[in-house]
């Protein structure tokens, strides 16, 4: 299945600000979280916002050798409504392999897949998404 068929990504709100950003889903390998803020509701379930600080790899190398990037951004992902989580390994540098999103029944399941620090696994009822364009 692509990401464009995918229905979980279809149930969140505000996802064409990521496909016009990007042009695409992007997988978010090698981007970092940043923060991640986690909010108590009495009386209701809690709630997260992570901050990804994410781009585009391009095929050209600097004069280092590394990768250009192009299309930074800082993406807030807000989950609502947590019925499940686990987070593991925050700390100084917490870069992502792969983010998986997947319907959970009636939920999304989001999937943080660690290169380093950060290993998470949140499952909400919703998810919204904002973006903001940023320069490196």
């Amino acid at each position: 299945m692509s990401d464009i068929d995918n229905p979980a990504i279809a149930r969140i709100i505000n996802a064409e600000a990521i496909y016009q950003h990007f042009g695409y889903w992007p997988k978010f390998h090698d981007a970092e979280i940043t923060k991640v803020t986690l909010e108590a509701h009495p009386g209701y379930w809690p709630s997260a916002t992570f901050v990804i600080s994410a781009f585009e790899m391009t095929k050209e190398v600097d004069e280092k050798g590394y990768y250009k990037h192009t299309k930074q951004c800082l993406i807030e992902f807000q989950f609502t409504g947590i019925q499940e989580m686990e987070f593991d390994y925050f700390n100084h540098q917490n870069v992502i392999l792969n983010l998986l999103l997947e319907e959970s029944g009636d939920f999304t399941k989001c999937t943080f897949d660690p290169s380093v620090g950060l290993d998470a696994v949140i499952v909400a009822e919703k998810l919204a998404v904002s973006l903001t364009p940023t320069r490196r």
